[in-house]
């Protein structure tokens, strides 16, 4: 069989709001017949809208969550036998016109996978402050980790993978982020390079409101210490442990310094006070690098923001270490659409 080059999977559950919106950008790269949506359970009008953009269309009858969609949907029409790379992606993100040709020129060097960048809508505070988060992320941590090869999360709505090596992956992810989840698997399998494409851009949708806001960090932070107790990240034996501890240090340190300064209330305001500092100083530079100077007037309210994260890492690692042996519901949990 003649493979060709790539498709598309969006999986979804519920997001007759975005679904077209997704479809129509994905068109704009992809043929419709290299997209295929796999519906997990949904009971709104994901389907029928799928099914009128022409594209192919998978609907499962039972919700049983991302990861196990994507597996099924994957065998079901036999996309690694038919295709070289598979991009995975999100009912509620939009690529970038270019996105294709940015992440096509790594083609040729037969990566693993191939990682976007991922970006925020303009919409208000939270946008704001999740525009700061990814602007830091991807021109500090995701550079410095491709040049030394040890990308650390390829993110679920931007990620180009080599069919060869995802036959080789467990798909069906028994934590809340199958993302990070395959990257790890990549790793620690040792099935290839993963790189990062900065210019292969994907818009998604932010949080509306603090509640899903709070509803999503804690996904994501419950789905990070599942992996790591999961994959023994903890032991200093790999490249790809070693960076992944060093990042996680950052919120130990925080927190470190301000239960020592609370013996120390004078040291205790000094530490706030840089830690206001810092957020403020990188705010700024991210907004003028990133060109959204609009992020600048919600910049003061930032710090709100890393108390919240703080609170929901250290709450996750609670959740996951008192309840070891409790299986997370798999299921779908996801933030309001718009």
């Amino acid at each position: 069989m003649i493979k060709r080059n790539f498709c598309a999977i969006i999986p979804a559950f519920n997001e007759e709001k975005v679904i077209s919106s997704s479809l129509c950008s994905l068109k704009k790269i992809f043929g419709a017949k290299d997209i295929y949506v796999v519906s997990d359970g949904s009971t709104d009008k994901t389907v029928s809208l799928a099914k009128c953009a022409g594209v192919n269309v998978l609907g499962l009858r039972k919700n049983g969550g991302k990861a196990l969609a994507q597996e099924k949907v994957i065998k079901k029409f036999k996309l690694t036998k038919r295709y070289k790379y598979v991009l995975f992606s999100d009912a509620d993100s939009q690529l970038d016109p270019e996105f294709l040709n940015a992440a096509k020129v790594y083609f040729p060097k037969l990566p693993a996978l191939i990682v976007g960048t991922v970006k925020s809508e303009k919409k208000g505070l939270i946008s704001a402050f999740r525009a700061y988060e990814y602007g830091l992320s991807h021109r500090i941590f995701k550079n410095a980790q491709n040049l030394i090869s040890v990308i650390t999360v390829a993110p679920g709505c931007a990620s180009f993978y080599n069919s060869s090596v995802l036959e080789k992956l467990c798909l069906k992810s028994p934590t809340l982020t199958e993302d990070f989840d395959l990257t790890i698997q990549i790793h620690q399998k040792n099935l290839g390079k993963i790189i990062y494409a900065s210019k292969a851009i994907v818009i998604t949708q932010d949080p509306s409101s603090f509640r899903d806001y709070w509803k999503q960090v804690l996904r994501w932070n419950i789905g990070t210490w599942q992996n790591y107790f999961l994959y023994k990240l903890y032991k200093p034996n790999s490249k790809y442990n070693v960076e992944l501890n060093f990042l996680f240090l950052d919120n130990f340190l925080w927190v470190a310094s301000i239960i020592i300064a609370l013996s120390f209330p004078a040291t205790l305001i000094n530490i706030l006070i840089g830690m206001i500092l810092t957020i403020y100083s990188s705010a700024l530079i991210v907004s003028f690098l990133e060109k959204k100077c609009w992020i600048i007037l919600y910049i003061p309210v930032f710090p709100i923001f890393l108390f919240i994260n703080i609170a929901s890492y250290f709450y996750a690692i609670f959740k996951v270490v008192s309840s070891p042996r409790r299986r997370t519901k798999l299921t779908w949990n996801k933030v309001a659409r718009y």
